[in-house]
């Protein structure tokens, strides 16, 4: 009687609705926002502050590429350690609470360093957290699609609000570790957030979402799809990380106006957010590649541009606005499409594993990928990085373009 309430009373809970979805779900929308908010508000302006504690291009494409790789390795160790130990909670509360308690102590860091330890101390909490949060989503959501929906668009509404802070705080004077700090605030917020959400073990989650309960057969992932996660990680090893178009864009502007690099880079968000859901749903009218296609031509032709030097005038401020508007319209194009295209060639009953292979190879590669580029910016030039990155877009445009996926898909 008394597993009966407790159940009852955890149904009423999940179907008090806000905004349309359930309370818990709104709450994790919330959390994402205020944790957004610190992270983005950090990162429209980290990688300056990276230079000014001694930092270098090859010390920038380190940090970015480690912390990311980590991120990406950490979310499919966590989902299957969170189903070996019945718990999600533990590991939602234990990564956000690591991410939001370690950012602010950035603005503390002597040396880049203390950036790294505390960055990749970020990612690990982000790691820990992913799987887990979106196991919980998907069991308190009564339609899914408008659940994760809307904790995407909270989420990246935090982004937006945190370039603007950024923006806001740089305009009035503060420094890069005073605006670091600041970020404790809406941290401390995110993880209060969290406390009222109930865990649920995997047999709720099982029973919720129709599938049978206890061990399921995994079925094996061919050659081909392999394939497939080899070149969509090539397309990964030829991208470029916003990073170093932030310390890219501060060549095009006046030293009195550097507190205008958070205002493009939310402007990359805010085009990131908007052609999202456009460019997905015109994948599934015209396929998933010639979008991919599109995003990765813009990317390339950005590219090129940079690979000019840079000369402040009237109209470089203009173009280098230009350059992130094309950034966001490319990670539209190819960041959400890249894993729908999983999804359509994996087959519903290897999606976890392939999403795990996905972001395994992405991690590795990406950090590759960052460390090289930032090499060749330290060694030879800021020109010829965007030059060789140039060419491997090129490569991988080819490849991919005459790449037929088709058998892929017969075999899946």
């Amino acid at each position: 009687m008394a597993v009966n309430e407790s159940s009852d009373s955890k149904s009423k809970k999940g179907n008090r609705l806000i905004l349309g979805i359930s309370l818990p779900i709104f709450l994790m929308g919330l959390v994402s926002l205020f944790t957004d908010i610190s992270s983005e508000t950090i990162q429209s302006i980290l990688p300056l502050f990276i230079i000014e504690v001694g930092g270098t291009g090859l010390i920038l494409g380190l940090i970015s590429g480690v912390t990311t790789a980590i991120a990406n390795i950490l979310k499919g160790i966590t989902g299957w350690w969170s189903d070996k130990v019945n718990k999600r909670k533990p590991f939602i509360v234990s990564g956000y609470a690591l991410s939001n308690l370690s950012k602010p102590l950035i603005g503390f860091s002597p040396t880049w360093e203390f950036v790294l330890a505390l960055k990749a101390t970020d990612r690990v909490g982000k790691g820990l957290r992913t799987s887990s949060r979106d196991t919980l989503i998907s069991y308190y959501a009564e339609e899914k699609g408008k659940a994760f929906g809307l904790h995407r668009a909270m989420d990246t509404l935090g982004a937006v609000l945190g370039s603007l802070i950024a923006f806001i705080l740089l305009f009035f004077a503060w420094t890069y570790q005073q605006i670091i700090l600041f970020t404790i605030v809406p941290g401390i917020i995110a993880v209060i957030l969290l406390l009222p959400i109930k865990d649920v073990s995997p047999n709720q989650i099982a029973e919720k979402l129709g599938e049978p309960k206890g061990k399921v057969k995994m079925e094996k992932l061919d050659k081909n799809f392999l394939k497939l996660i080899i070149i969509l990680g090539v397309i990964e090893f030829a991208s470029l990380d916003v990073a170093f178009l932030i310390i890219r864009a501060a060549d095009y502007i006046p030293t009195n106006l550097i507190f205008l690099i958070p205002v493009m880079y939310m402007i990359l968000n805010i085009v990131y957010t908007i052609f999202s859901p456009i460019n997905g749903s015109l994948s599934d009218k015209i396929g998933r590649k010639p979008m991919i296609i599109i995003g990765l031509s813009i990317l390339l032709l950005s590219c090129i541009f940079l690979s000019f030097p840079a000369v402040i005038s009237s109209f470089s401020l203009v173009f280098i606005i230009i350059i992130f508007i094309m950034h966001g319209y490319y990670l539209s194009s190819v960041d959400p499409i890249s894993r729908a295209y999983i999804a359509d060639l994996a087959g519903k009953d290897k999606r976890g594993r392939a999403y795990g292979y996905y972001y395994f190879s992405v991690g590795f590669i990406s950090m590759v990928e960052a460390i090289i580029f930032g090499w060749i910016y330290d060694a030879v030039s800021v020109e010829w990085a965007f030059i060789y990155v140039s060419i491997l877009l090129a490569v991988c445009i080819v490849i991919f373009t005459i790449t037929d996926f088709s058998k892929i898909i017969e075999k899946k």
